[in-house]
């Protein structure tokens, strides 16, 4: 599979689908921070730079797939909520232009759920008519968390879904990413609506997975005599008032381990949860799936890159563990393969309901 990425940020897709030995043939970024991070960990593939630029013969001989997560601050309830009507918001417009003029068969689009809701829904479906190729109008009560529009002849049949990274689990990452991150997936296939909706919605029905699995297992006890190993870690339970409540205290004439000293062969770490502190750089890969020290590159004749800049371009990321999931679902559905354990993923917010099949156009 042969793919062009645009709003490449720093390549969520490429990290999460290199273990199916797919192909980049071209990336699209303007970002500085972000373009140094994708010329130093892939140097191989050219920035195309603007992807509203981009024309035919820029890139090799065609790609398969065009994948990208077109800016959300326009979509954002953080944001400026102009929609497309803001330049940064017809870039999802411009998205779907750029997999007509690449012929390409497959598109993975990601953005911010609010995207549904904007302009009464009608935003969106002015997105979903750019790929489908007819004019899909917003249904009574509006856009779900997931659905489908077919297609025109020779346009994209496409299906959506909202996905929560911390619930979307394969075999890389068998515990999802620990943090709450919910987005619009939409996936399309040139000329047949059934194969878009495979990826997204097939053997899984919206809604029909159980919770993460609580398994029974060891909890973690600080016991009174315990030995120089045990690792114990005081709660700090004062209230806003600086009281502590339903406390006794007992005293002992000589202390056990539990007292922290300091010792030359062992030292007792304490951890006291009152404070803060900003998140690592490497921890904010980590929340989304990226490998340590990602973004941890020279820059501007220094050894290492700012916090900041490091922590901007993680956040403004897809989740590899996303991106692996759907990337997995299209290597099946292009090899004809059956749904079997593609990993597994809990929905919020859909009731419970079977995807509805959003609107049917020409074709």
């Amino acid at each position: 599979m042969r793919y062009g990425s645009v709003c490449s940020g720093i390549e969520a897709a490429s990290v999460a689908w290199r273990p199916l030995s797919w192909r980049c043939e071209f990336v699209s970024e303007i970002d500085e921070f972000a373009s140094e991070v994708l010329k130093h960990r892939l140097p191989e593939v050219p920035n195309l730079g603007d992807f509203t630029k981009i024309k035919e013969g820029d890139y090799g001989n065609g790609i398969d797939l065009l994948v990208g997560g077109s800016p959300c601050q326009s979509f954002s309830s953080g944001g400026s909520k102009g929609g497309i009507a803001d330049p940064r918001g017809n870039l999802a417009l411009e998205f779907a232009r750029l997999a007509e003029r690449t012929r390409c068969r497959w598109v993975v689009w990601e953005n911010v759920p609010a995207v549904l809701t904007i302009g009464g829904g009608r935003d969106f479906a002015r997105i979903l008519s750019e790929f489908a190729g007819w004019d899909v109008q917003v249904p009574d009560g509006g856009w779900g968390n997931s659905g489908i529009v077919t297609n025109a002849p020779g346009r994209f049949g496409v299906s959506w879904r909202v996905l929560d990274a911390r619930y979307t689990r394969v075999p890389s990452f068998p515990g999802a990413v620990p943090q709450r991150r919910r987005r619009v997936i939409l996936v399309g296939y040139r000329g047949d609506w059934t194969r878009a909706a495979e990826v997204l919605l097939g053997g899984e029905l919206c809604g029909s997975n159980a919770c993460p699995r609580r398994e029974a297992g060891v909890f973690p006890t600080a016991y009174a005599g315990a030995s120089p190993e045990a690792e114990c870690f005081p709660i700090d339970m004062m209230n806003i008032e600086g009281r502590t409540k339903n406390l006794k205290t007992k005293c002992y004439d000589e202390a056990g381990a539990a007292m922290y000293t300091l010792r030359s062969s062992h030292v007792n770490a304490v951890c006291t949860p009152t404070q803060f502190r900003r998140l690592l750089p490497v921890e904010s890969e980590r929340l989304m799936g990226f490998p340590d020290g990602w973004t941890d590159i020279p820059w501007k004749g220094k050894p290492h890159a700012p916090d900041g800049f490091r922590h901007r371009v993680c956040g403004n990321s897809m989740c590899v563990n996303v991106m692996r999931w759907v990337g997995e679902r299209i290597a099946a559905v292009e090899a004809g393969k059956e749904f079997q354990d593609y990993g597994s993923v809990k929905d919020r917010g859909d009731n419970g309901e079977s995807p509805p099949l959003a609107q049917e156009g020409g074709g």
